[in-house]
């Protein structure tokens, strides 16, 4: 029973992260006074790439082919260790915070690799930045996970998110406010939104993650953007549910009604998501140590306040 829930929670998530990217920019759309297309566009623009021919440099080794399933793989597992759909399920068991941390460096590391493979200057450029995010990212979000772990008495993001479903954080846990701030900060780095990367740009000088999968085309450009809806999806979910416990099946909610408030969350991380992206610019590159600085002292001062109460 408890592997069918894992697998049924991971299938939810994958068949659903299209349609958050397109939620977001329906809101997006809305909120610029326009109509917008329609938030199955997503899964129309993936089914197109899948069915053109790729075009593959000659200079391309094997790391350039793999890279999209290293991806894609690692995307897998964050959906199927990370709660959102339930808390209760056998890979949910193993979610352990530092393994999740682990995958999305994995991950990072292997678009880093494709996006370098070629040998192009915006590959290159984006590769690098990548990389100088990553480092910057990475500490905070450890900080994070161990606050979290060390308030809640669990290293797994189930039994952390279970442990604070039952009684209000916001009650006997205040300071856990700046440890979600943070949280909330990373999510949008991981997921190359606003502030820190422009998902929608053309501009090369620009990019970051559009820069690594530049040279990308067809079912390997599909497999890298389908990817990355699925990584942000299941992070920005996640943290909606730290900061909403209640409605998370196995977690003292029933099916029924945990189905509806994951319904909720999902809408309402998307709605947030485009609000925010439609009142902040992208910040220049240079500048982003101060965001992530920014993120480490809140995650490091929640994880202080966390030990001293």
């Amino acid at each position: 029973m408890m592997i069918i829930i894992s697998i049924v929670q991971t299938l939810v998530i994958l068949a659903l992260a299209p349609l958050g990217i397109g939620l977001i920019r329906k809101f997006k759309a809305r909120l610029a006074n326009r109509v917008g297309a329609s938030v199955f566009l997503p899964y129309r623009s993936l089914a197109t790439l899948c069915r053109k021919e790729m075009t593959v440099t000659k200079h391309a080794s094997w790391v350039f082919r793999a890279a999209p399933f290293a991806v894609l793989a690692g995307a897998l597992i964050l959906a199927a260790l990370v709660p959102t759909v339930s808390a209760a399920g056998t890979f949910s068991a193993w979610g352990n915070f530092f393994l999740i941390a682990a995958v999305l460096m994995l991950s990072a590391i292997f678009l880093v690799l494709g996006g370098m493979d070629t040998g192009s200057a915006f590959g290159g450029m984006g590769s690098s930045r990548e990389m100088t995010i990553a480092a910057l990212t990475e500490p905070a979000l450890l900080i994070v996970f161990i606050a979290l772990g060390a308030t809640t008495g669990s290293w797994t993001a189930a039994g952390a998110l279970t442990s604070m479903a039952g009684t209000p954080w916001f009650l006997v846990h205040p300071f856990l406010v700046f440890v979600f701030a943070a949280f909330a900060m990373i999510v949008l780095a991981e997921g190359a939104r606003y502030p820190v990367d422009n998902p929608t740009t053309h501009l090369e000088l620009t990019m970051v993650h559009e820069a690594m999968v530049l040279e990308y085309s067809g079912p390997y450009l599909a497999m890298l953007e389908y990817a990355a809806s699925v990584k942000y999806l299941v992070l920005a979910v996640f943290l909606a549910n730290l900061v909403v416990p209640a409605g998370v099946w196995g977690a003292g909610s029933s099916l029924l009604f945990g189905a509806f408030c994951f319904a909720l969350k999902l809408v309402g991380v998307c709605a947030l998501t485009a609000l925010l992206e439609s009142m902040v610019a992208k910040m220049r590159f240079y500048r982003l140590q101060e965001y992530f600085t920014a993120a480490y002292l809140l995650a490091l001062f929640g994880l202080l306040l966390s030990l001293i109460f």
